[in-house]
């Protein structure tokens, strides 16, 4: 016999909440890093990664310093306040997938392990749809479709347009949110990677350069020619998770085929975060069925938050670069 509702969602719930979690993200690297690896139990973004609500996200900056002079036995103190704290405002992203069985479906799939097959197929394709998408987005920028209401991508991250804000913060009005990109047309190498870490760098701290380098997988290839074949390391657990990648100065550079043709960012992912809604944190799918379609039955997963900055200064991005002959 087929499924009822009630039976249809209980295998539904077992389903979603026993499924591994990382395998979603392993198609996109920047997902992975800041959604996976370590940071998903059953399904769920986890820790300090959530928030509760609010008009947006904010993320604090803190962009000068205090006081500070030489000491001597007839030196003033200087006491005027100095101001030293700021915030980036990031505005909601959301991100929805979903599927229907149809009345032929359900006629042509009866009994109760022909529904779950299919229900389990469809479940699935949603999961897999998701993360295909929000992995697009991330490159992107908040404008008009087809990301109207995705993330503040990558493209806002570099945008050099100084009048237009990000996270609610103009260049014009905060000359250290910089998005620091480089156009020189040329050909990857080793010389042009170290003038990228360069531009990204906040300090002499390794934490202080970048951890992270997407290309497409033309440069990513291009540079790996130009290494000596015994400086061709890779990260092995990145590699372990499905991603091919090769290390300059011990940091990995992942292709992604949602990558822009000729550009390479060089990532600090300690000062980005996605952040989710507690109550949109993938909500898990439930059957429904329509009051005008009663034998149509449609589940969807759903997920809010937004991808934040904290430091705009310290990832860099090359465009115009080309694979060496």
């Amino acid at each position: 016999m087929a499924l009822d509702l009630t039976q249809l969602n209980a295998v539904t719930l077992d389903y979603f909440k026993k499924q591994t979690t990382d395998i979603y993200f392993t198609e996109n690297i920047l997902l992975y890093k800041l959604m996976g690896s370590g940071k998903m139990e059953l399904n769920m973004i986890t820790g300090k990664d959530l928030v509760d609500g609010g008009k947006k996200i904010r993320e604090f900056l803190e962009y000068g310093r205090a006081n500070v002079n030489t000491y001597g036995n007839i030196s003033t103190i200087e006491t005027s306040k100095v101001d030293i704290v700021n915030a980036a405002r990031f505005d909601w992203s959301g991100y929805v997938s979903s599927n229907t069985i149809d009345l032929d479906e359900q006629t042509q799939n009866d009994g109760a392990e022909a529904m779950v097959d299919l229900a389990y197929t469809k479940l699935q394709n949603i999961q897999k749809s998701i993360r295909d998408y929000m992995g697009a987005g991330i490159y992107l920028a908040r404008s008009a479709s087809p990301n109207l209401y995705g993330f503040n991508g990558l493209a806002d991250l570099f945008s050099t347009v100084t009048s237009t804000a990000y996270g609610s913060i103009k260049e014009d009005d905060m000359a250290l949110w910089k998005a620091n990109v480089d156009t020189t047309g040329e050909a990857i190498s080793y010389k042009v990677m170290q003038k990228l870490f360069r531009l990204a760098s906040i300090g002499q701290s390794r934490d202080a350069k970048p951890d992270l380098v997407i290309t497409t997988q033309l440069l990513k290839d291009g540079y790996t020619r130009t290494l000596q074949t015994q400086q061709r390391f890779q990260d092995s657990k990145m590699a372990e998770a499905g991603f091919q990648n090769i290390l300059h100065d011990g940091v990995p550079m992942v292709y992604d085929d949602n990558q822009t043709a000729g550009v390479v960012d060089c990532l600090n992912t300690k000062y980005l975060k996605i952040k989710t809604h507690k109550s949109y944190n993938f909500t898990t799918p439930k059957w429904e069925a329509s009051h005008l379609e009663p034998d149509t039955l449609t589940a969807n997963v759903r997920w809010r938050g937004a991808l934040t900055c904290s430091n705009r200064k310290a990832h860099s991005r090359g465009s115009g670069k080309t694979e060496p002959a």
